[in-house]
């Protein structure tokens, strides 16, 4: 077995700061097995990073701002479990883009939070079901929200 967050830095990705909730819930449950996060928004250390994108705009920060989602996700759910060796599976991820009317490349934008997943979980353990949703707007102008599912081991 390999160290998730070993995998994880050595990928060039690092995990933010134990994001907090902005509202009257919680960032992250367990039932079942399985811990879901709440949504996060596409907010590095520097800032939210603002949507919406559109048609022909170039999808490259968008698919950043995912790659930040997910990390949050994971940030998350370390915080919650203590460590990320706890996850056995990336069950689901659920996206949210801020696009225009007209931008029809939510999925290629997702596939960034897929990317960093699939880095840190390679072969099965990585594969997941998703949705890419397209929305007028997201929390504080957001570009990308994310939230996960994922099974862990008890």
């Amino acid at each position: 077995m390999y160290d998730v967050e070993e995998r994880l830095n050595l990928s060039g990705y690092h995990l933010p700061e134990l994001p907090k909730a902005n509202g009257d819930y919680v960032t992250a449950i367990v039932v079942n097995e399985l811990l879901h996060t709440s949504g996060q928004l596409s907010r590095s250390k520097n800032g939210v990073l603002y949507g919406p994108i559109d048609d022909g705009e170039n999808i490259s920060q968008a698919v950043k701002a995912a790659e930040v989602c997910a990390l949050r996700c994971l940030a998350v759910a370390k915080g919650h479990l203590g460590a990320l060796n706890r996850i056995s599976q990336v069950v689901s991820v659920r996206g949210f883009v801020a696009a225009t009317r007209d931008f029809k490349d939510h999925s290629k934008v997702l596939d960034g939070a897929s990317s960093v997943f699939r880095t840190v979980w390679p072969g099965s353990a990585g594969q997941h079901i998703r949705t890419a949703v397209g929305v007028s707007s997201l929390p504080s102008g957001g570009l990308v929200e994310i939230e996960a599912v994922f099974q862990i081991i008890a």
